[in-house]
């Protein structure tokens, strides 16, 4: 377990010995998200995966990072037959967990098989089509849909809910009751199957009745019903009319296009014709006037660069004037700027130069710039250096390395004050220790650091 706010490795105290944040809340949320996790599993195994999914969910509502409990979400969501909602997840927890994951298995095996990839396709496609068609009341269409669904993927848990409503819808209950029965089998605990399955057990009886009545009133006529009449089409002579009329309609069709259609839609491109040479002449406008405003910038900007070449030459002039050796550290740390050299090289290099026998100003504002470039991400970067040192208790190393975070005069300062005394304390050097304990504590008295350097001060005393 990590700190959320640096990173570092947690132990078993509610504080991170590295930055003394206070993580109990956060361990707590994680103990949390570990047993609903563990629910969520053992739901998992009886097939109680509706209640399996709501559990998961709130174990990653405290812990997003909880990859375990991302991954049996998306084998959850995958038995269900939501293969779409099984991939976020496992994509999810890729993310979160780039090596030693198991979600890598589940993704490759579904995009490895390009023909599964394909029929899951092909499901959710044929599934729309099935739901649009039922939406609009073409059952018949809907169920062949749904069928082909749910031998592509039989547990696809929503397919069959749907086919096993339109059957309740057509009155065919027994096969509704099927269905029902068999995606039960899938999860035990569905909410809607258990609903459905209510319905049918409630309308049984009603249904029963009905179908008793209906055979008493109609008795021998229920069977011609099934007969299929035979077709007289065959039989009838064709009347030449009906082909004469399409004939004049097409033709008088044909005409209205011709003189009513065209003609408007002549005079709609024309219009549009002109409204693009409008708008191109507008926009032909805009370019010329940018056009004159970057050459504006561009004589300003050609104007400033020889007046700071004018600077540069002054200033190489009067530097000859000066003594060389004194402005050689700043030059060598100019060139180590310039060559792309890493910053903790070029912050060696500024911390080499005396800027107190320096007073021309460009010499100190070009100091300075280079020290703004470069000094607080180097700060940071050398206060771990010296801390990694301290915890591997090299503490000589350590001091000296801490000491350059004290000369950059970075925020970082308090902290390396503070594990510079610790340190000396570790070396059984109390003078030195106390040294920069009342160094933290009177120059930072607001800091965490403070508190800490008086405790550690009233050990040694």
């Amino acid at each position: 377990m990590n700190c959320p706010n640096c990173g570092s490795a947690l132990g078993k105290k509610n504080k991170c010995d590295k930055c003394g944040t206070n993580v109990s809340a956060f361990q707590k949320a994680i103990r949390i998200s570990n047993s609903y996790y563990n629910m969520g599993l053992e739901k998992a195994k009886v097939r109680d995966l509706t209640g399996a999914v709501f559990v998961l969910q709130k174990s990653l509502k405290f812990n997003k990072e909880n990859t375990n409990a991302r991954n049996l979400l998306g084998l959850v969501y995958y038995e269900m037959g939501e293969i779409v909602a099984a991939l976020s997840e496992w994509v999810l927890s890729k993310h979160y967990q780039p090596q030693d994951n198991d979600c890598d298995y589940y993704i490759n095996s579904i995009q490895s098989n390009q023909t599964r990839l394909e029929s899951a396709n092909q499901m959710i496609k044929k599934y729309n089509a099935a739901l649009q068609a039922a939406k609009q009341g073409n059952d018949d269409l809907a169920i062949l849909q749904l069928k082909k669904v749910t031998s592509l993927n039989p547990h696809f848990l929503r397919a069959n809910h749907l086919l096993a409503l339109l059957y309740m819808k057509n009155k065919e209950n027994d096969k509704a009751l099927k269905c029902l029965m068999k995606i039960r089998k899938i999860d035990v605990t569905n909410t809607t199957t258990l609903r459905y399955l209510d319905e049918l057990k409630a309308g049984q009886p009603v249904q029963e009745s009905n179908d008793k009545k209906e055979d008493n009133s109609f008795g021998k006529s229920s069977n011609i019903s099934k007969i299929v009449p035979v077709s007289s089409y065959l039989e009838e002579k064709p009347n030449i009319w009906v082909f004469l009329n399409l004939i004049i309609g097409v033709i008088i069709g044909v005409g209205l296009l011709y003189f009513l259609v065209i003609p408007n839609v002549k005079k709609q491109a024309a219009a549009d014709y002109n409204a693009k040479v409008v708008d191109l002449n507008s926009q032909i406008a805009v370019n010329n006037k940018e056009t004159s405003a970057l050459q504006s910038d561009k004589e300003k900007l050609q104007e400033t660069i020889d007046n700071l070449q004018k600077e540069m030459d002054d200033l190489s002039k009067e530097s000859e004037k000066f003594d060389e050796a004194l402005y050689d550290p700043l030059f060598n740390a100019v060139k180590v700027y310039i060559s792309g050299a890493s910053k903790d090289e070029i912050v060696q290099a500024l911390l080499e130069v005396d800027m107190t026998k320096i007073d021309r100003k460009a010499a100190v504002e070009l100091y300075d710039l280079m020290k703004q470039d470069t000094f607080t991400d180097a700060a940071a970067s050398i206060y771990e250096q010296g801390h990694n040192l301290y915890s591997t208790r090299k503490y000589e190393e350590a001091i000296e390395v801490l000491k350059q975070v004290v000369d950059i005069n970075d925020e970082k300062v308090p902290d390396a004050l503070y594990f510079i005394g610790r340190s000396y304390q570790m070396l059984s050097d109390k003078e030195n220790a106390a040294k920069y304990y009342n160094q933290v504590i009177e120059e930072y008295p607001d800091t965490a650091r403070s508190s800490q350097a008086k405790s550690k001060l009233a050990e040694i005393q």
